[in-house]
């Protein structure tokens, strides 16, 4: 068995190159530590200017607020209504983290962005003989306009946590495969380190499905770099795979059973449990009846399910009850259809609200079963239906997305945006703001907020001005960048193809592309079918600078290459 591997494994070698990899000693660095140290310090005093703006979202920036308050008063996520599993759980743990800690809650978003760029520097040192190109590095990543652009860091956003979150899964990628011919137990660390962030990330948004290739490459490749895949290597590089998923796994039952317990069903996310998905994706898959682009569920098909399903039928004098121009649009369907469940009286309970739901597929699915009703033939789901016609959409609206993602166009340079920027939460909610988050509020109602010091605004206006003269030279440098790291790359591709050769630049390069190709085609999906949304779209921002940024360094490094000193990483 052991021949066989190593046969096997002599002609992968001959075909994967691993990174090239140099020593590095701490009294070496000594610059870039104290460079990263004062820009980290440079940056906080910098953002201490944002101040957080409270808005009353029972479904977003307050639902996060009173889920952490709740977490904080030992409830789990507090008593169960329909907004209480409509979002991942991690978001409002770590808000009750940097409540514990004594931390506010934007400071502590950008304490954790500024570690992990510092964790990125960590992982890319070995790969340069010096640290002056980690010293430019360290400055592109750390001053990311996504991480302090307003108005959406001003905000209780999902973003402030998955930005951090989705730099780090995808720096770690790079740190197993550059350390692939470390100890077990150093690769286990990594790969501790790597299954713990990616399992936040995973249950801190809900459209995680693209960051399967990127996961996909680096496991095919992480079993092949650099190896002559010996027994005792592939061993311990599956054993590492495998540690990552055990980790994963540990994560969904610890909420499953969390929400067991507290709720009565094993559920995490409640768009995601097949029972919402029979309803919601039932009445979608009613065909002919006026549904389409941004109209997932027409009032024609309402009006033919409540003659099919009796149990739905039960909500139709709710919806009568929707003025004609009244209500959420179209589009939030997925919200009016919950908001009248609760207003019925059938989701007092978790149990109660998945068997009604279920009740609904179930008899939408009989009726389309026997005839009675035009359905598509596609399992019901909550996936917008897409269309044939929709295809000559799909090269304008990716190309798009694309731009806003390289160009950082979608943030503004104007440095009195944050003069617009108003509280308007409810009275009663404000204290939940102001402990929850520790953190000073954007003036809003004068009866609950008090306006701030002139001479605070005269230095948050000082500090805003700097931020966004910063933002201004990103998003005035960015194309021309991405540009040269895309030339970087194909000179890497053309050069494997030259040596016949699987490169690590190339691959990790792919990587990183292609994360950010996957979230954007979700994205163009979704804004095609259903409604633009930009949120999931600050993923990509610290992905485009990270491929920028080792990208140009590989090719600078082909460039100047040199017989590496002997390294054990």
């Amino acid at each position: 068995m052991t021949a066989i591997f190593t046969q096997i494994g002599s002609f992968i070698n001959s075909k994967s190159d691993g990174p090239t990899l140099y020593p590095a000693r701490v009294r070496n660095d000594r610059f870039l530590i104290w460079w990263m140290v004062v820009l980290i310090l440079v940056r906080l005093w910098l953002v201490e200017a944002h101040d957080l703006v409270a808005k009353y979202r029972p479904g977003d920036d307050y639902l996060f607020v009173k889920l952490a308050r709740n977490i904080l008063n030992g409830e789990w996520l507090g008593p169960y209504d329909h907004y209480t599993l409509i979002k991942g759980p991690v978001y409002p743990l770590f808000i009750a983290f940097a409540h514990q800690t004594g931390i506010p809650l934007l400071l502590a978003q950008q304490i954790l962005y500024s570690m992990l760029c510092v964790l990125a520097v960590v992982i890319l040192r070995p790969l340069f003989r010096t640290q002056w190109p980690l010293v430019i590095i360290f400055f592109f990543l750390l001053f990311n306009p996504a991480i302090y652009a307003y108005p959406a860091t001003s905000r209780v956003f999902r973003l402030g946590l998955s930005m951090p979150l989705t730099f780090c899964v995808f720096g770690l990628f790079c740190s197993l495969l550059i350390r692939s011919r470390s100890s077990i137990f150093n690769l286990l660390l990594w790969s501790s380190l790597l299954g713990v962030s990616f399992s936040l990330l995973w249950y801190t948004r809900e459209e995680g499905v693209w960051l399967l290739p990127s996961l996909v490459l680096f496991m095919l490749y992480f079993i092949i770099i650099n190896s002559g895949l010996t027994w005792n290597e592939f061993f311990v590089r599956a054993v590492c795979l495998l540690w990552i998923g055990v980790i994963f796994t540990g994560f969904k039952l610890t909420l499953t059973s969390l929400n067991q317990h507290y709720y009565g069903a094993p559920v995490i996310n409640e768009f995601k449990a097949p029972e919402f998905q029979a309803a919601l994706g039932g009445l979608m898959n009613l065909e002919g009846y006026g549904s389409g682009r941004y109209v997932p569920v027409s009032r024609k098909s309402q009006m033919v399910a409540f003659d099919a399903s009796p149990t739905f039928k039960q909500l139709k004098q709710n919806f009568l009850d929707i003025p004609p121009r009244g209500g959420l649009p179209p589009n939030f369907y997925i919200w009016t259809l919950r908001g009248m469940v609760a207003k019925s009286g059938n989701s007092n309970t978790l149990p109660e609200a998945l068997d009604f739901y279920a009740k609904i597929g179930n008899e939408l699915q009989d009726a389309c079963n026997r005839g009675e009703l035009n359905c598509l033939k596609r399992k019901p789901t909550i996936r917008p239906v897409w269309r044939f016609e929709y295809f000559s959409l799909v090269p304008e609206t990716f190309w798009e997305i694309l731009m806003q993602a390289v160009t950082f166009s979608y943030f503004v340079s104007d440095k009195d945006e944050y003069l617009k920027l108003t509280s308007s939460a409810k009275a009663e909610t404000v204290p939940d703001y102001q402990f929850v988050t520790r953190e000073r509020l954007v003036p809003g109602h004068k009866h609950h907020i008090r306006k701030l010091p002139p001479y605070y605004l005269k230095m948050k206006q000082e500090k805003v001005r700097v931020l966004t003269d910063i933002t201004s030279g990103y998003k005035a440098v960015l194309p021309s960048l991405f540009i040269i790291a895309l030339f970087s790359h194909l000179f890497c591709i053309g050069k494997s193809i030259t040596s016949r050769s699987i490169s690590f630049e190339v691959i990790y390069g792919l990587i990183l592309l292609g994360g950010i190709l996957s979230l954007i085609s979700v994205l163009t999906y979704v804004k095609i079918t259903l409604w633009p949304i930009n949120r999931p779209l600050f993923s990509a921002y610290p992905l485009v600078l990270l491929y920028i940024s080792v990208m140009i360094s590989f090719g600078y490094n082909n460039i100047i290459k040199r017989k590496p000193s002997a390294i054990d990483p």
